[in-house]
């Protein structure tokens, strides 16, 4: 009776700290990123909709695919890991040196490769013009140095969530954000489109040297950077694997609508990035809060207790109340979209005629937004888990979805139709990824004997 009772009080006390932690973030990271939301806002008031901005957010999205392959994966597989190596008294700072050093090495080689054969694919996939294709390369060189920064910042974010000191990474996005609108104010008149790019990759290195020095001054590791690959970086990079290869699937996705886009009138391409970055708000908002705290308080307490049941439990309150949340987030949001979208890109050189397709585009996107978060949730019990092979196909099946129903929906309905299909997929991966949740977690709860056996899920 003792011990239950005194697990009862832990968990309470626990529960309270993810909700003071979960508040705290979701509020640092709504200020931090804030600046980051009126980026979009200010380019679309800036520079309108035209063939250099489709170049531009062509390439950039480009960038982001062969970026967000990796950045998700290590800033979320590294939290389990490093609860567990802080549980056995092991040097974190060596590990996420090693993460640091392997991805630098990797992405540089393959940003070079890119940089070598992409020029022709793009006259392949797209319809660009030349003068459009020429812009969409050189902006696409300009910005490939946001790979490493993206991949680094990652690392050192998912370190720091690991040690739930969430407000540096949390906060660290206003600062990239406030020097990259301060290069493109300044810049704008004499580079044009060029400035944007430019403010990209100073304001990453801005915040990637917050993140940098962050672990040093809160003194809870030291980071040794190396090359070198033990046994645990080989774990790593194994159980990384599945959720690599799943993000080259899904990355892929925006890519396509990109292409796909790009096939319509000039602006389109544009147009739906616009819509994009509106629905990105409520999302990052619920994955920099609650999201981000969860699989750092749940990975820290299954490796303390090993209790597949507790973990269970967890899960589907968390998956509830994200769900429930993200309703009335998308309920709200559907009923101010119309002033939202005029106060968010009705100025400057944006085309008013525009904004209907850009409120219409939100709020086919926002269809998909519950069906999003709750997969969050059940996505970050299958990483504390490890079972990354199941996400990756869940993440491979969300890639060939979307590319089927985009098909099939923009005959029906244009460009409205990458947007439907966005939140049509979303919807039926979570019910696959809802049965691989329950066959995952929801079984059998083994013995004690086999319960570490039940931890390494991905072979």
């Amino acid at each position: 009776m003792g011990n239950v009772g005194l697990r009862n009080s832990l968990s309470q006390l626990l529960s309270r700290a993810i909700v003071r932690d979960a508040v705290s973030t979701t509020v640092w990271s709504t200020m931090g990123k804030g600046v980051g939301f009126l980026v979009p806002f200010f380019i679309a008031a800036w520079f309108g909709v035209s063939s250099e901005t489709d170049a531009f957010f062509f390439s950039y999205g480009i960038i982001l695919f062969f970026a967000h392959i990796f950045s998700p994966v290590v800033e979320t597989v590294i939290v389990p890991y490093i609860a567990e190596a802080r549980t056995r008294d092991e040097d974190v700072g060596r590990f996420v040196g090693q993460i640091i050093g392997l991805s630098g090495a990797l992405i540089l080689l393959l940003s070079g490769l890119i940089i070598l054969v992409i020029k022709p694919v793009l006259g392949l996939v797209t319809h660009f013009d030349q003068k459009s294709l020429q812009m969409a390369y050189s902006l696409l060189v300009e910005t490939a140095p946001l790979m490493l920064l993206l991949i680094w910042t990652s690392v050192l974010s998912g370190a720091l969530n690991a040690y739930k000191k969430f407000i540096y990474a949390a906060v660290s996005p206003a600062f990239r954000a406030a020097m990259n609108l301060t290069v493109i104010f300044l810049l704008k008149d004499r580079m044009g489109v060029h400035a944007v790019a430019l403010g990209y990759i100073l304001g990453e290195l801005v915040r990637l040297a917050i993140l940098f020095i962050a672990p040093a001054r809160l003194k809870i590791f030291t980071l040794k950077i190396s090359l070198k690959r033990d046994v645990k970086i080989r774990e790593f990079i194994k159980t990384s694997s599945f959720q690599v290869f799943g993000m080259v699937a899904v990355g892929l996705n925006p890519v396509i609508d990109k292409i796909m886009a790009s096939w319509m009138a000039i602006g389109t391409v544009t147009l739906l990035e616009y819509a994009d970055r509106l629905i990105i708000i409520p999302l990052t908002l619920i994955e920099s809060g609650f999201v981000v705290v969860f699989l750092s308080y749940m990975s820290e307490r299954f490796y303390k207790s090993m209790d597949i049941k507790l973990l269970k439990k967890d899960l589907l309150r968390a998956a509830g109340a994200t769900g429930l949340s993200s309703f009335l987030l998308m309920a709200f949001l559907m009923l101010i979209h119309n002033p939202l979208t005029r106060i968010a890109f009705g100025r400057g050189k944006f085309p008013l005629d525009n904004l209907k397709d850009v409120r219409i585009l939100f709020l086919l996107l926002l269809i998909g937004l519950v069906p999003h978060t709750v997969n969050q949730i059940l996505i970050r019990g299958l990483i504390i888990l490890k079972n990354t092979k199941s996400l990756f196909k869940a993440l491979l099946l969300r890639n060939f979805l979307k590319i089927i129903l985009n098909l099939g929906l923009i005959l029906l309905f244009g460009i409205y139709g990458i947007a439907l299909a966005t939140s049509i997929s979303a919807f039926l991966v979570l019910a696959y990824v809802w049965t691989e949740f329950r066959r995952t977690i929801v079984r059998p709860i083994p013995s004690s004997k086999e319960t570490k056996s039940v931890v390494d899920l991905s072979g």
